[in-house]
């Protein structure tokens, strides 16, 4: 097996998060070394803690799920880390996130240089989410409360769409605000299995592609 390359960040960070940001993208598969340390250097710009309030913050710090309120969870990082790899989150791209949830992604990406859209269909995520962006700076993020599977069309189409929601079918999603050469993610749950799974929109239409199985919540 060849030795995992170092990645390198001037980001002053807790060196429990930066350890394991840095496991995780390594292990992620993340061909193109731009694409790879963008997504190092904005995790690790965003610790966890901060977006789920009343969990122990030592988890916040391990690829584990941490409990929100209203029932709801913030994903493992290493599934939201394989996530940003698939759709090579690169500065300037406009991303719609679809249930944003804490916002911890949107502000992730935001980070990451992207030009972030986001909707939720718990108004009272909403709410609490736009307050904590705002308290981190994240004042460019543009979120609201509405139905995942009616995207945004308003203020599309997007490089990039994230669903940060098990769907079962990919008539749930908002394929048609997709731009050209466009990618949407997705964890899409087919025969007991949930499955990375991306589309992309180019001259020939959509394209599917199914990656590994995943435990999401």
């Amino acid at each position: 097996m060849q030795e995992a390359r170092p990645i390198i960040s001037s980001i002053t960070v807790d060196p429990r998060w930066r350890d394991c940001v840095q496991r995780l993208v390594i292990s992620a598969g993340i061909l193109n070394e731009d694409v790879e340390r963008t997504v190092f250097n904005s995790f690790c710009a965003v610790p966890r803690d901060g977006f789920a309030e009343g969990s122990p913050s030592s988890l916040a710090f391990k690829d584990v799920e941490l409990p929100l309120v209203n029932g709801q969870w913030l994903t493992r990082p290493s599934v939201l880390i394989r996530m940003m790899g698939l759709i090579n989150i690169r500065k300037r791209m406009r991303i719609l996130e679809l249930g944003f949830g804490s916002g911890y992604l949107c502000a992730v990406m935001a980070t990451a240089g992207a030009q972030v859209f986001g909707v939720e269909v718990l108004s009272s995520f909403a709410q609490s989410s736009r307050k904590q962006l705002d308290n981190l700076g994240h004042h460019g993020v543009v979120v609201r409360r509405g139905e995942g599977r009616k995207g945004w069309g308003e203020v599309g189409p997007f490089d990039a769409i994230v669903a940060s929601y098990p769907v079962s079918d990919e008539g749930e999603l908002p394929l048609d605000q997709l731009a050209l050469q466009g990618v949407l993610v997705a964890p899409l749950v087919s025969d007991g299995a949930t499955r990375l799974t991306i589309w992309k929109r180019s001259d020939d239409g959509i394209r599917r592609v199914t990656f590994e199985a995943i435990d999401f919540r």
